[in-house]
């Protein structure tokens, strides 16, 4: 008797969402209203479903949201770290017809910074324990002997020095690194006054203090007394990023980086 109910009940369940989910004979007009509060890197947009017509739901958000995707009726709260323009497209269906709306709002503010704190790079070539390469797209530092063709064009920052008295950072497309499909990479190794200091540096919490500069490849270099201190680079991708040099040996200098995360 309880399995009959059972068989009852499931077809009654499967009757009502078939009726729920038909195709309706109302268009689907895709609409929708956000907010925005705060500013970037911790600005928030809410959003108000104005849909009709629909009861199929695609989000996608651009990028600095917090998630990109999502099928929900109304989305969450976003949470948005990157300044400028921002752009939400929805896709909205009822099984026999859609509809497709993209809206764009500005977010005041600065865009957040990926931060590294306490990298090795090794002061001599070959060097078995530290190493020299820096790869932002990974987040790791290599070894010489770690790069092939497939780690060489993701590696965008390299580390030198002289008698280990002088340092400098360069593009990774310096023949001395044989970094293969190295991209290149602007660098400033010193400055008689530097635009950020280090305790801007340690006091970043966005990318303000590096959207506005100007960072040319210099060649030069810095010295044991320059530390701690301030090296400046640009990738070829536009981003722009701070080293702050903390502390030497005769095997490996000590750094935090800083850089924008777009």
């Amino acid at each position: 008797m309880k399995r009959a109910i059972f068989f009852v009940l499931l077809i009654s369940g499967s009757a009502f969402w078939s009726c729920t989910k038909s195709d309706s004979t109302v268009p689907v007009v895709a609409d929708f209203a956000m907010t925005v509060t705060g500013e970037a890197p911790n600005a928030q947009i809410t959003i108000t479903n104005n849909t009709t017509g629909a009861y199929a739901y695609e989000w996608t958000f651009g990028e600095g949201a917090n998630i990109s995707t999502t099928t929900d009726l109304t989305p969450p709260v976003l949470t948005i770290d990157k300044a400028g323009s921002f752009t939400i497209t929805l896709k909205a269906g009822n099984g026999s017809d859609e509809d497709e709306v993209t809206k764009t709002v500005t977010v005041e503010g600065n865009s957040a910074l990926v931060i590294y704190s306490n990298v090795e790079f090794g002061l001599n070539a070959g060097d078995d324990t530290y190493g020299r390469l820096f790869s932002f797209e990974t987040g790791k530092i290599y070894k010489d002997n770690e790069v092939d063709a497939t780690v060489g064009p993701k590696i965008n920052l390299a580390f030198g020095s002289m008698g280990n008295t002088m340092y400098y950072f360069q593009s990774p497309t310096v023949a001395d690194y044989n970094v293969p499909g190295a991209s290149v990479t602007k660098v400033t190794n010193w400055f008689s006054t530097s635009p950020i200091s280090t305790s801007d540096f340690d006091g970043m919490t966005d990318d303000s203090k590096l959207v506005g500069l100007t960072i040319n490849e210099t060649g030069d270099s810095f010295g044991n007394s320059s530390i701690p201190g301030i090296v400046l680079f640009q990738l070829s991708t536009g981003r722009k990023g701070a080293i702050e040099t903390k502390a030497v040996n005769s095997l490996r200098l000590v750094v935090d980086i800083n850089i924008q995360k777009y």
